[in-house]
């Protein structure tokens, strides 16, 4: 844990020249820092660490964000979030002398939904998605029963349900409870992921951005929160669209392995393994292929949209995949019509299955 002390430092350091901001902006905006500690247990699968990590895992972060103060109808619609970037550094086992497993740095951004204020109590949602960065990683050699983590760089995901408080007009102390994911969506193999649960303890300290000290002075004023923007933003109008999107990711088929297959929409080209009684050489392209549907739901933050969906197979040629998958990810708006995505894609609902870069068009219908 101490090595992540350096980082925080300049982090904070860095600090001041944000929250000095000479922007003469009509938009206040309410920068903080907060730090956090993390705790908890795994519900990894594993065939050889199951005595490890049974003590659990621990993890510290510092973020830099915003408190949004309704400058932008988003800030409105979405109740006042807070977002930023932040870094994350973990023990995955709680012993010094671990050498399995490592310690995992990450490069994240957060958003963080409001969903209930009852007087200075918040309930709020926090999610976190980045890159994280392990030395210590599975080979046949030198670590051979490492089977969580296959490659040096993992997707990052975090959630978590927090209670928070507000205790003074700088400070905001919080509690929470959730899970947080290291993959690499099988690009690497053997590769079962690191998946945590616990609890979460949390500080936040607030600055004065530049506006807001001119402000506070005028008044006799030492400090005070930006104050948020009411207004009546318009009704959201539904609509209907059509969208087209062309995606393709890399996945590891053997255990011991390099990487095989480019999946383009759902082709495969490592099913060609997996189909019994045939040889690899005489899997046709039409057996590579699945048809299959999927609903879903998107959570729309101005050009970020958080996508979820869920669904099954009309055709395939193999079942070691199951009948049931899903899809998490995030997608940008680059401009009105074109889009830019990635997603991790699963087996039997929650498996991964593969890391998938995507374009998307799309057109209102209606």
């Amino acid at each position: 844990m101490k090595r992540a002390l350096p980082v925080i430092a300049i982090l904070i350091i860095c600090i001041k020249g944000f929250g000095q901001d000479p922007d003469p902006s009509p938009v206040i905006r309410q920068p903080f820092l907060q730090l956090t500690y993390h705790t908890g247990v795994y519900w990894s699968r594993t065939i050889y660490l199951n005595n490890q990590i049974s003590r659990g895992y621990r993890a510290i972060d510092a973020r830099f964000g915003f408190q949004t103060t309704g400058g932008k109808l988003w800030h409105q619609y979405h109740s006042y979030p807070r977002f930023g970037f932040g870094v994350h550094y973990a023990d995955l086992i709680k012993d010094p002398s671990d050498t399995i497993l490592g310690n995992p740095f990450s490069l994240f951004g957060f958003y963080k939904a409001p969903w209930a204020t009852i007087g200075p109590f918040t309930f709020s949602t926090d999610m976190g998605l980045g890159l994280s960065y392990t030395s210590v990683i599975f080979n046949l050699e030198t670590n051979p029963y490492n089977d969580l983590i296959a490659s040096h760089l993992n997707l990052f995901f975090d959630f978590v349900f927090n209670l928070g408080l507000r205790v003074a007009p700088r400070l905001d102390l919080c509690a929470g409870f959730g899970v947080s994911h290291y993959s690499n969506g099988r690009i690497h193999m053997p590769q079962k992921g690191v998946n945590h649960w616990g609890g979460s303890f949390s500080m936040s300290y607030f600055f004065n951005s530049h506006q807001r000290r001119k402000l506070d002075s005028h008044a006799g004023k030492t400090f005070t929160r930006a104050p948020l923007v009411y207004t009546d933003p318009p009704l959201f109008e539904p609509y209907e669209e059509l969208q087209l999107m062309a995606g393709a990711g890399i996945t590891d088929w053997q255990e011991l392995g390099e990487a095989e297959g480019v999946h383009y929409l759902l082709y495969d080209g490592s099913i060609e393994r997996a189909i019994k009684g045939i040889a690899p050489e005489d899997v046709t392209t039409f057996q590579k292929t699945y048809l299959g549907g999927h609903i879903g739901y998107q959570f729309i933050v101005d050009r970020v949209t958080i996508l979820i969906n869920l669904g099954t197979y009309f055709m395939q040629h193999t079942y070691d995949r199951g009948f049931i998958f899903s899809r998490w990810g995030g997608r940008v708006r680059l401009t009105d019509h074109l889009h830019a995505n990635i997603c991790i894609k699963t087996r039997n609902g929650v498996r991964a299955d593969w890391i998938e870069w995507g374009m998307a068009y799309t057109v209102k219908t209606r």
